[in-house]
This record gives structure tokens, sequence and C-alpha cells, in this order.
């Protein structure tokens, strides 16, 4: 006999008449009407199992909690002698989601939004999801300011109890920003206030998105604001209320901020306390490390800074964890805030493990090796910091980020965790064309990381109008356990200067080798030594200057050159290649020994410094100075080793090596020269600060003088324009365009420059 259970709420099946809900014991339980739902799935959710009893009332709790699921339509529960019957209707599952019409809306954005409230392919459909949905995305749009966004739904059923979602978006427009006011304001102008805001109406600028209205950047606005008061001593400051109202057609906003300044705090008494002799530090150090002074208007960030800065100074010490946090005591009737500099260091933290994550092809210990900070050791921010900008500086790697994870378990151990990004370590490239040397073809292959080991090898040919050059090195930077690192270096060269208009013309074909050792005197200091050979063939022409031809009869036209080559470096700068902060100093002596066929000695001084006024911006200032001399048959250096100046890599806006003394119209070059730049470094529109291209606005100075007795400030040539370099698969390419200035008629000007394959 087939009866139906009574329950509230449950329908009946046609065909079924209703019968009274009586006790019995469950035989079976039997589930009807799923389609994509496991009976499993039904059974396990269902609280009654076989063997169990059936009581009057269970219907309504059975029902519930099949439906709590949210699984199903409809669920009706009946019986045949002692079988349970589960009858249930399931909810349909969604086979696809459409989205139509969201430009300005990321995809990504947009399915996390729905992913978020429950609606995504695979998932049960439910009506109030796709009705709350509209709702969700009407409000991610406002609060991006399209008021004038609508977003309709709609579904279509599939078969097998499937639907398809189409949300049809029609995004409106921005809204404009009309008016934006302070209120409330006394000690500083509204003009002065409104500049801070990344929020306003538009102003000179038409591509400007300044006057779009967002609630996030409404937000931040009023941070700012906050912060620019209490940076300035008024602590009481309070943004009363923030107004927005919208035209009816949902295309402009006027904002009005309401705020109270209050009065202007200076600062009370400082002290520290918590402090211990254990620490390692006094509290004459600590105290200089506080920015700020009793008696100064107060300063939030000053308050902030020096919080930092006594915790790093804590780290230094070991104490990795140190917690320093401000304690103010406001005095209202004085005006005054007292600020106790609370201290709570916790255990002094060892490094256990170095882990070193992402790299594929570099070998651990190539990494590991530039670490200052070591295992087992006191954990020390300086020297972490250090070890993360060796490993940036490596050629090979393109980012480093390090996080320390305490030890489970433990609260005096952490490990450093090592991420790194490598960077294309190898490359092959060729390109052709035109520049300020004529005709210029390139080809070359370098391996800055060959086969993981850190160590690197080039192989170029470089091809223009004036020159023919060949060479190939290879530089183990850890020749040696103790960091002094070796260059090998071959080469072949062939430059015919008559191919070049205002120099003098000759033709020089020279070979050699040379080796260089780099030894570390300290962590920013190196001092190298190298030793070469160069076999110089001089060849005059009929258009050889008489300097050339007397040189040549003279001294002869073949020399055996053996040289020394000293160096010292102190190079502190963040990279090598685009570097941001930090400066460059090195000194370098060039002689021939007694061995050679000609003797002369060249002395050089080079200059780098860079300061980041922003995170897009860099300041870099350089001067380069060089002197020489030969031996005393010579009277100067030999032609071909004298200093030129002009062209992309010292002056620019001057055809290449055009600059000072001149005969017949040519170039001859000099024994002292002189080279200064400023320049203003920011990324081009629409990149990143860090990427693969620069710009720059600079100015130039320099010139070349036969003798540093010649010097005058007054025949220093410069000139002004922009550059721009781009770190190209084939190698570097700079371009840049100048106008000079100081000038002489005489000069040679080449307003557009570039080069391939050298920075300057």
């Amino acid at each position: 006999m087939l009866v139906l259970l009574s329950a509230a709420g449950v329908a009946s099946f046609p065909g079924l008449s209703q019968a009274q809900d009586t006790e019995f014991v469950i035989g079976d339980v039997v589930v009807r009407g799923n389609e994509q739902i496991e009976t499993g799935d039904v059974l396990r959710n269902l609280p009654i199992r076989s063997g169990e009893t059936y009581r009057p009332g269970d219907s309504s709790r059975l029902i519930r909690a099949l439906y709590d699921t949210e699984l199903f339509d409809d669920v009706s529960l009946s019986r045949d002698g002692t079988t349970l019957i589960v009858e249930i209707a399931e909810r349909p599952t969604i086979a696809m989601i459409e989205v139509v019409g969201n430009e300005d809306l990321p995809s990504e954005q947009l399915n996390e939004t729905l992913d978020d409230v429950g609606l995504a392919t695979g998932r049960i459909f439910r009506r109030f999801v796709l009705d709350n949905i509209e709702t969700e995305l009407r409000q991610v749009y406002f609060s991006r300011g399209q008021y004038g966004t609508r977003v309709a739904t709609s579904v279509e059923e599939l078969e097998r109890n499937r639907v398809a979602v189409k949300i049809e978006i029609e995004e409106g427009e921005v809204a404009r920003i009309s008016h934006m006011n302070i209120v409330g304001n006394e000690d500083f102008t509204e003009s002065q206030l409104l500049k801070l805001l990344a929020s306003g109406t538009q102003g000179l600028n038409p591509f400007s998105s300044r006057d779009n209205y967002s609630r996030a950047k409404l937000s931040a606005d009023t941070e700012a604001l906050r912060a620019w008061y209490f940076d300035r001593g008024y602590l009481r400051f309070d943004i009363t209320s923030t107004q927005v109202t919208i035209s009816p057609d949902k295309q402009d906003i006027n904002v009005t901020i309401n705020i109270d300044e209050g009065e202007q705090y200076s600062v009370g008494d400082i002290s520290i306390a918590g402090l211990d002799e254990d620490f390692g530090v006094d509290e004459a150090a600590l105290s200089s490390l506080i920015l700020l002074d009793k008696g100064e208007i107060y300063s939030r960030k000053l308050m902030t800074e020096s919080s930092s800065a006594i915790s790093d100074r804590l780290g230094e010490e070991g104490f990795a964890f140190a917690d320093v946090s401000v304690v103010p005591d406001l005095d209202d009737e004085n005006r005054t805030v007292n600020l106790q500099y609370a201290l709570n260091p916790g255990k002094r933290v060892y490094v256990r493990r170095i882990i070193f994550n992402g790299q594929d092809r570099t070998h651990d210990e190539v990494l590991r090796r530039e670490m200052r900070q070591m295992e087992g050791s006191r954990f020390s921010p300086a020297a972490l910091n250090r070890s993360q900008t060796r490993l940036q500086r490596l050629p090979y790697i393109d980012r480093v980020s390090i996080t320390t994870p305490r030890v489970p378990g433990s609260d005096d151990l952490v490990d450093i965790s090592v991420n790194v990004l490598e960077g294309a370590s190898g490359s092959f490239g060729a390109g052709a064309g035109f520049g300020s040397d004529g005709f210029i073809f390139n080809i070359n292959f370098t391996q800055e990381n060959l086969f993981g080991t850190g160590e690197r090898l080039a192989v170029s040919f470089d091809n223009s109008t004036s020159q023919d050059n060949f060479s190939i090195s290879y530089t183990d930077p850890y020749y040696t356990n103790d960091g002094i690192s070796r260059n090998v270096r071959l080469f072949l060269r062939n430059t015919d200067t008559g191919e070049l208009a205002s120099t003098a013309n000759f033709i020089l074909d020279s070979y050699g080798a040379s080796v260089r050792y780099g030894v570390p005197l300290s962590e920013f200091s190196t001092f190298s030594v190298g030793f070469g050979y160069e076999r110089v063939d001089v060849i005059g022409t009929e258009g050889s200057l008489m300097e050339v031809t007397d040189f040549i009869e003279e001294q002869g036209s073949e020399h055996d050159l053996f040289d020394v080559t000293l160096a010292y470096t102190h190079d502190t700068r963040d990279r090598t290649v685009f570097a941001t902060s930090g400066a460059r100093n090195s000194i370098s002596l060039d002689a021939t020994t007694p061995f050679s066929d000609l003797t002369y000695i060249r002395l050089g001084y080079n200059f780098e410094y860079f300061y980041p006024l922003s995170d897009a911006l860099t300041l870099s200032l350089g001067a380069r100075v060089n002197y020489g001399e030969g031996e005393e048959d010579l009277g100067s250096l030999p032609f071909f080793r004298r200093f030129f100046a002009g062209g992309i890599q010292s002056v620019r806006g001057y055809r290449t090596n055009t600059l000072g003394p001149q005969e017949m119209g040519d170039a001859i070059g000099g024994d002292f020269r002189t080279i200064g730049s400023f320049e203003l470094i920011f990324p081009p529109p629409f990149t990143e600060a860090n990427g693969a291209t620069r710009l720059s606005l600079f100015t130039d100075f320099g010139n070349v003088y036969s003798d540093v007795t010649d010097f005058e400030v007054d025949e220093l040539r410069g000139s002004y324009g922009l550059a721009f370099v781009w770190l190209a698969p084939i190698g570097p390419l700079t371009f840049s365009y100048a106008q000079t200035f100081n000038d002489d008629p005489t000069d040679i000007r080449d307003n557009f420059q570039f080069t391939i394959g050298s920075l300057f």
C-alpha cells in the first residue's frame, strides 16, 4: 500500500490519496527524481537511516534537512510498506555564464565578484543569487563613479536540468567632479588643501583623470588631509562630514568636505621606557634617532619614522621582532604632547636556514655566496638589506624579495626565504642600421650565467663605417673562494678614421689579449689589476696629417705594447644598470711597461651619483676626468691613445670625437679631458618604473685640451636635450636629441644620435 506522509508545506503527488502519518520501522530508503545529484549525496543529508523508527511529525524535520542543502526545488516523502520513498526535484545547475558589455570593469574583477556570491559554472542555480548579483554589480560600478550603469539578467533553460545565465551590462559614464570644496579651514587656504587630493575638478591637462569620481579615491583623499594636519601638529583635527551630491543626469558630482582643524600642538617631554643594558645600545644612541625635539611642532610622520629607526637599531642587535610603540600624552591646556617610546624588544633572534626559491637555472651556491646574512648567526636587518642589494645587482636576476618567517614553536629563530625572479641570462642578436658612425652592423652572443654558475661569456662583432671590432671575453666573478674575480679577453680591431669627416686620417690595426683580477677590499670597494698585450700597426693615408706621418717616420708603424692597469672602485649603487640610488667612484692608472715600444701613462677618474627624488624620478650626476703623458721623445700621448670627446657617450649633440684641438680642420685629441652631466631620469609613460626602458632630460658639458695647463672653463662645450634607452635583446639601444650651447662655429653638431650596445 502506497501512502503519502503528511507534512506541512509538502505537496502531494498526483494519483495518491492522503493517509495518516503513522509510526513504522524503516526497512529501506529509496530516492527518486535525482538526475545529477548522486543518491548517496541525498542519503547523507537525510537524518534518518534504514532500521530506525519513523515517528509521526518526522516529515517536517526530514524535508527541512534536504531543503537546507539548497540543492532542491521540491521535496516530498511517502511510504510503501516499510520503504521510505524520498521524491525530489533538483535545482538546475549552471552550464554557462555569459557577460556582455563590461569594458571598463576588468573581467578578472567581475568574475571574482560573481564567484564571491556563488554564481559560477557547475554550481547549483539559485534565483535569489542572480537577483543579488544585479545589486552587487551596480554597487561595484557606483563605487567607480559610474552611476548611470544598468544591469539586466536572464536565464535560459537547457536540457538535462541545466540553465544558461546571461548578464547584460550597460556601463554608464564616470561621473565628473564639477565642484569640490573644503569648509572649516582657517590656517591653510582651500587651494593649498585641494592640491593634496587626487580628486578634484579638471585642470589644464585634458588627459587627466583627476575629475573622475570614485568612492575609494575620495576615501584616500580624506586620509591624505588627515595626515597633512597630523604632520603639522593638529592632533585634534577631524573630518566632520563628507557630502557628495549627484546631478539628476548622474554626470556631475559636487563634493564638500567639512573639517575642524583644532589647535596646533608642539612636542613636550620625550622619554624612552623599557631600556635594558642587555640591549647592547644605550639611551643616548636611541635618543639620537628621534627626529623630534622638545618645543618643535609635532609631526606624526616624524614620530613614526623615529619609532621605525629605533626598531631597526634594535634589530641590528639581533632583536628582529622588536616592538617600539609610542604613547602620546596630550596636554590640551598648554597644547603640548609628551611622547614616550616604549621598547619591547623580545628575544634576540638567530637565523636557522636560508632558503632560495624561484631559480630554475642558477645554482644555489651562486646566490648563497652573495648573502651577507649567514645561517646560524644573529639576525641583522642591515646584512639582510645588503644581501638583497647584492642579489639584485646580478645581471641575470630580475627581482628579489625576502621574507623572514618565524620557525614554528620557537620565539628566537627565523628562516630567511629569498624569492628570486630570474631574468634573461643569455642573448643572441644581430642588427643593422645607420647611426652617428655611419652604417652599423652588430652581432653578439652573451651568456651572463654560464651553465648556472654566474660566470660570463661574451662574443661580439661590431662593424661600422670606421671600425671593425671582434672580441671574446670570459669572466669568473669568484675565481677564488675569497671573491677575487678574473676576466680574460681576446680582441681584434681595425680602425679607418679616413671614413669619418673631421678626424685625423689614419688606419690602425691591432690585436691582443688581457687578463684582469678584481680584489674586494670591503663590501663596497674593489681593487683591480690587469696585464695586457697589444700589437699595433699604424698606417698613414693620403689624407693623414703631418703629425701622423712624422710619428710613423720617427717611431715606426709596428709596436708591441705591454701594459699594466690598476684601478680602485667604490660602488654603492643599488643596481649596475638603471641604478636609482648610490654612487660609484673609480680611479684608474693605465701604463705601458719598459718592455713596450712606446711608453706612456694614462690616469682617469669616473664619478656617478644617483638620488631617488620619488619612486619614478631619479637625479643623476656624472663626471669624468682623464689625463695622459707620453715619454719625453713623444712629447705627449701617442695620437691613437689620446682622449676625445663629443658624441652620445660623452657630450651629446656634437659629432663623435670632434671636440678639442684640431689641425687642418680635423680633431687630433688631447692629453686632458673633462666631461660632466646632469640627468633627470624617469620611465616613459604607461611603463613600469623598473622596466627595460627609460627617458631622461639631460645637460652635458666638457671638452678636450692639448694639456691640463690649457684648461679654461670658458672653453667647455655644452648641450641639453632628451635621451631614451631601451635594453633590447640585441643590446642596449640609446637615442638622444640635443641642442648645443657655448659652442664654436667650427664645432660639428649632430642633434640626433644613437648607438647600439653601450650605455652612457
